[in-house]
């Protein structure tokens, strides 16, 4: 068998190469730790590189999740724990500015007081977190949730609605909500008197859309108002013989009577209030030419106030405690109203209390998860490393021993590359 010169040069030349890949590719796996250093290297091992790789990266951020609802969720406690000793104390209030031996000085007082925890109430309820975003706005976190409307009371302009608390994976399976809207917390308590009414248009009535028209609604008489605490009343307009008469009706369209037993209705006289079951509702119309007065068929509602804010509760009373008391029904007035709020401070306290418990439970869960986390990387990192890490001893063995094969055709590839005919002439 013939060996030309040519061939025996790039054999040679092909074993150093081959042994040097070698050599290079062991150096670069120690240096970087990795076996598998391409999908060539072990295809089965590079595919469960990249699913432990993606497991790991999930699971980072379920924590980097949990990290930042702790502190906001911590924090919300800490801000109700506030609110709900705010209540307390107006609650004391409260039960003080009844006490019959309190003049109209002490009430002021009070009522100086409860107008301060208000202000306090308000800036508890416009809270910032560390990130200098508003706790209780929900979803626009970026708007100040709690604003003072052109009638003196609080609006909620927050997130409502579906959506209106951002939510966070915290695992597989698992979201919670980083926060509480303040609509909840603060604005949608349950009415819980069965006194607080309001007067509404029913749809289709011809004075929606009518500029100044407003519905006044009060408490006539205290009993009569117990004793119908809860119900829904229509006050109905008709048109008769060009006169216009209203009657009172309850939902199933049954006349309502006085103590006498007579039908309470009769001709309707523009912006005077109309008494019945204790409620007394006014009809304010505007003055215009020709006068502006209900159609044939209209309606208004009378009828519980399902929800009332805690602002409400406390502008109200103190309203209540600044009235001066001139008599025997100014005295019962007081005690309506301070019976009402006493009522609707406990539904806040136990709307407090709920979404204390509410925010217990999602810092449970973000404890729990973190530590499932924390223990699920440690095993998808031990298993990843179990696949894609190097043995050093065994990778140093083979590295000194492709040192002495790269050597070994160094030293070859010199010997044979002196087998030339040239070199016997």
């Amino acid at each position: 068998m013939r060996i030309s010169t040519t061939q025996a040069f790039q054999s040679g030349i092909s074993a150093i190469q081959n042994a040097q890949s070698k050599l290079n590719k062991t150096g670069l796996q120690m240096a970087t730790g990795r076996r598998i250093l391409t999908p060539a290297d072990d295809p089965g091992g590079a595919t469960q590189v990249v699913y432990f790789n993606a497991a790991i990266k999930t699971t980072e951020q379920y924590q980097r999740n949990a990290d930042v609802a702790l502190p906001r969720l911590e924090y919300e406690e800490a801000q109700l724990v506030a609110t709900g000793n705010l209540l307390q104390r107006a609650r004391e209030l409260i039960i003080a500015g009844n006490n019959d031996t309190y003049n109209a000085e002490n009430r002021r007082y009070i009522a100086s007081e409860i107008r301060k925890l208000r202000e306090d109430l308000l800036g508890l309820a416009n809270s910032r977190d560390a990130n200098d975003e508003y706790l209780f706005a929900g979803a626009r976190s970026d708007t100040q949730p709690f604003r003072i409307g052109d009638d003196g009371r609080v609006i909620y302009v927050g997130a409502t609605g579906p959506g209106a608390v951002r939510e966070l994976d915290i695992g597989n399976n698992r979201r919670i909500a980083i926060g509480d809207t303040g609509a909840y917390v603060f604005m949608e308590i349950p009415e819980r008197s069965g006194l607080v009414t309001e007067a509404v248009l029913r749809p289709g009535n011809s004075l929606i859309g009518v500029p100044n028209v407003e519905l006044k609604n009060e408490i006539a008489d205290l009993q009569k108002a117990l004793n119908n605490a809860g119900k829904t009343f229509r006050i109905q307009f008709q048109d008769q013989a060009g006169t216009l008469m209203y009657r009172v009706l309850d939902l199933d369209g049954n006349a309502i009577k006085d103590d006498q037993g007579k039908v309470i209705g009769g001709p309707y006289v523009p912006n005077q209030p109309i008494e019945f079951a204790g409620r007394r509702v006014t009809l304010l119309l505007p003055d215009t030419i020709p006068p502006t007065l209900p159609a044939d068929g209209d309606e208004i509602l009378s009828r519980p106030l399902p929800q009332i804010s805690i602002f409400q509760t406390l502008d109200d009373i103190a309203k209540a405690f600044e009235a001066p008391l001139t008599d025997a029904q100014g005295r019962e007035q007081l005690s309506r109203a301070t019976s009402i709020a006493l009522r609707n401070l406990d539904a806040g306290l136990e709307r407090l209390n709920e979404v204390r418990t509410s925010v217990g439970l999602r810092l449970s869960a973000l404890e729990m998860h973190s530590t499932l986390n924390d223990e699920r990387l440690l095993d998808l990192n031990s298993t990843l490393s179990e696949i894609q890490d190097l043995d050093y001893a065994e990778a140093i063995s083979r590295f000194e021993l492709q040192q002495v094969v790269f050597k070994a055709a160094q030293q070859t590839y010199v010997q044979t590359s002196r087998l030339s005919l040239f070199d016997f002439l």
